[in-house]
C-alpha cells in the first residue's frame, strides 16, 4: 500500500506512493516521524502532493488527506487545518501551521485514505520555524521585542516600525513581515533579538474563532444587534456558539483568571443581554454542545481542540431564560435530561442530511419525555430540503 516511487516525483530522487486503498476501506494509511522542536514556537509543515482518483471526501469529515501534528508523549493534536487536494494528477504544495505549545518534540503524521482505485504521492515534507505569520495585533495580544543579551525592551514606533501581517489570512501559505529598524533606533547592527507575539490560526476548512475576552468584540456585537433589529426585528435568535475550538491562551483571557467554562458562559450571557436590550421580548436559543457535560463540555475530556482549559461547568454561567438546541443524537436523552433538570427550555436540532427521517423520529420520542421541551428544528448542513415537507408532516402529527 505504501512504496517508494522513483519515477513520479517532485523533488530529489523519489516520492512516497500510496495505493490499493480498497483493501483497507475507510482506514488511514500513514507515515510517522518524531522531530525536536522548541516550546511555544510557530512552525510550518509543508509538502508537495499529487493524487489520482481519490474520490470525494466526506462533507462532514476531515477530507482524504491530513497532516497531523501530535505533541509530546501525550500526543496532543496541535493542528486541525484540512489541506484540500485536487485529484487532477498535478503536483500541489500544501502547508499548515502549528504552535509547539510546551512541547520539545512532536510527531509528524501525514495520512490519507481514498477510493479503491486511488493513488496518492507525497514529496518534500518540510518542517520549519517561522516568525510573525498571522501575527495578531489587538490589546489582548501584545508584541514584545527585546535584546537577547541585555534584556532591553524596545519600543514599537521608536526603535522599530509598527508590525502587522499584510497577508493576514490565518493560513500558512506566506511568510511573516520583517521587523524594520527605524532611524535613530537603539537596536544595534547585528544585535540578536527576542520577539514575543501571538498568532492566529484556523480550524478545519477555514473556521477562525474570535477571542471572547476582547472588549471590542462586544462593541461590534452591540452595533450588529441594533442593525439586525432595525432591519428585521426577529422574534427569535439562535446564537452560533457551538464548537468553540480555541481560547484561553491570549493575555486578554489569562488576565481574567477565569476558566474556559466561565469565559464562554460570560460571552453567551453578554450576547443574551445585548439582544434583550434591543428587544426585551426576544426568544434566544443557543446550541447545546459547549454547555453539555455529555458533549463538548465533558469534564473528563482532557483537551478540546486548541482551547487552553476545559469548558466544564459552562452551563452554570448562562441565563436560565436561554433556550438550548440539543443536537447530539446518540446522547439525546442524557443531553435533554441535563438541561431540563437545570430549568432550561430545550429544542432538538434534528435531521442532519440523512436519506430518511429516523433521526427526527428518535428526537420526537425523547422530547415527549422531557419537561420543558418546546420544539424541533430541521437542520441541514448540505442544503438538502427534499424531506422538509415530510418532516413538517411528521412534526404536525406528533403535535
Amino acid at each position: 500500500m505504501i512504496s517508494v516511487d522513483r519515477a513520479v516525483l517532485k523533488e530529489g530522487n523519489a516520492s512516497v506512493r500510496f495505493e490499493n486503498f480498497g483493501r483497507y476501506a475507510g482506514e488511514w494509511a500513514r507515515l510517522s516521524q518524531v522531530v525536536g522542536v522548541r516550546p511555544y514556537r510557530l512552525y510550518r509543515l509543508s509538502c508537495w502532493v499529487r493524487s489520482e482518483n481519490m474520490g470525494d471526501a466526506d462533507p462532514f469529515g476531515s477530507g482524504n488527506f491530513l497532516l497531523e501534528v501530535l505533541g509530546g508523549d501525550e500526543k496532543r493534536p496541535l493542528q486541525y487545518q484540512n489541506p484540500r487536494v485536487s485529484s487532477g494528477g498535478e503536483w500541489q504544495k500544501v502547508a499548515v501551521g502549528f504552535n509547539s505549545w510546551g512541547y520539545d518534540k512532536v510527531e509528524i503524521v501525514p495520512k490519507m485514505r481514498g477510493a479503491p482505485e486511488g493513488k496518492f504521492w507525497l514529496d518534500d515534507l518540510h518542517v520549519e520555524e517561522i516568525g510573525l505569520v498571522n501575527v495578531l495585533r489587538r490589546p489582548g495580544t501584545p508584541l514584545s521585542v527585546r535584546s537577547d543579551e541585555k534584556g532591553t525592551q524596545y519600543e514599537e514606533g521608536r526603535d522599530f516600525a509598527p508590525v502587522e501581517d499584510p497577508q493576514l489570512n490565518f493560513r500558512f501559505d506566506h511568510d511573516g513581515p520583517d521587523i524594520e529598524i527605524t532611524a535613530g533606533s537603539r537596536i544595534r547592527e547585528g544585535e540578536r533579538l527576542r520577539v514575543s507575539y501571538y498568532h492566529g490560526t484556523n480550524i478545519y476548512n477555514g473556521q477562525t474563532p474570535l477571542c471572547m475576552s476582547e472588549p471590542k468584540l462586544y462593541e461590534i456585537w452591540h452595533t450588529q444587534a441594533l442593525l439586525v433589529h432595525q432591519a428585521l426585528a426577529p422574534a427569535r435568535y439562535l446564537l452560533n456558539m457551538d464548537e468553540v475550538r480555541t481560547g484561553g491562551s491570549c493575555e486578554a483571557c489569562k488576565k481574567r483568571g477565569m476558566s474556559m467554562g466561565q469565559i464562554l458562559g460570560d460571552c453567551i450571557s453578554r450576547q443574551f443581554n445585548l439582544l434583550r436590550e434591543v428587544n426585551p421580548k426576544a426568544e434566544i436559543f443557543v446550541w447545546s454542545d459547549m454547555l453539555d457535560p455529555n458533549h463538548n463540555a465533558d469534564p473528563n475530556r482532557r483537551h478540546y481542540y486548541l482551547a487552553e482549559g476545559s469548558y466544564a461547568g459552562s452551563w452554570n454561567y448562562v441565563p436560565k431564560e436561554l433556550g438550548v438546541v440539543c443536537w447530539y443524537f446518540e446522547k439525546r436523552e442524557a443531553s435533554l435530561r441535563h438541561f431540563s433538570a437545570l430549568g432550561f427550555r430545550t429544542m432538538a436540532g434534528a435531521y442532519y442530511d440523512a436519506g430518511n427521517l429516523n433521526n427526527p423520529k428518535g428526537w420526537l420520542e425523547a422530547l415527549d419525555a422531557t419537561p420543558g421541551a418546546c420544539g424541533i428544528m430541521y437542520t441541514t448542513w448540505l442544503n438538502k430540503y427534499d424531506l422538509l415537507g415530510p418532516f413538517g408532516d411528521l412534526v404536525s402529527r406528533a403535535n
